[in-house]
């Protein structure tokens, strides 16, 4: 992979995500190696959220309760998104193949790897704004945040061939209905986890 590669697979999957996806998924890494690029990327997404954290000032502290301790650990937050993470590339397989999608476990995994890629693109960035331009910084998280969604259900629906927005929208409404069940038992977890070491 080179940088022009990368700039203009960014541009596509920001203009032509369903083309973007197809790109991704005809690029041949193993499922072994698309895993570990999934781990990395939960390991420096936590690393950049804790810096945000760090730039942002000490927090209030009522607002400081209102964070659950898995979120104020960057180990455990790492934790946290490699669990969060695979269940979500399994969760998106299962249900988009019992609605009749032909994804594999790998071409969704390839296509949230990259989707991590990105999201830490837009965290450096959102990381910069926060010290420079605070309320740019906001318009940024609303509209990465919608946008990532749009980009999500397109990807959902290449990977699975439905050919129909509406249903890899379905798919990834009963995949985050799944999802609260999962990480809640995920986060219950560590939660115990740091309980047990207090």
């Amino acid at each position: 992979m080179t940088t022009d590669f990368i700039w203009d697979l960014t541009r596509q999957t920001l203009f032509d995500p369903r083309a973007a996806a197809s790109r991704l998924i005809a690029l041949p890494f193993s499922r072994e190696w698309l895993w570990k690029a999934l781990a990395l990327m939960s390991v420096l997404n936590a690393m950049v959220y804790a810096l945000s954290m760090m730039a942002s000032g000490p927090p209030q502290p009522d607002a400081e309760m209102l964070i659950p301790t898995a979120f104020q650990s960057p180990g455990l937050m790492a934790l946290f998104l490699v669990g969060a993470l695979v269940v979500t590339v399994l969760t998106l397989t299962w249900i988009g193949q019992s609605m009749g999608g032909r994804g594999q476990i790998r071409d969704v995994l390839a296509l949230i790897v990259w989707l991590q890629v990105m999201r830490l693109m837009v965290q450096l960035l959102l990381l910069v704004s926060v010290v420079v331009m605070p309320v740019l910084g906001i318009l940024l998280a609303v509209v990465a945040s919608v946008w990532g969604v749009a980009i999500l259900v397109c990807f959902i629906d290449r990977a699975h061939g439905f050919d129909n927005l509406f249903k890899a929208a379905a798919v990834l409404i009963l995949c985050v209905m799944a999802m609260v069940v999962g990480l809640s038992a995920i986060l219950g977890v560590l939660m115990a986890a740091v309980m047990g070491g207090a």
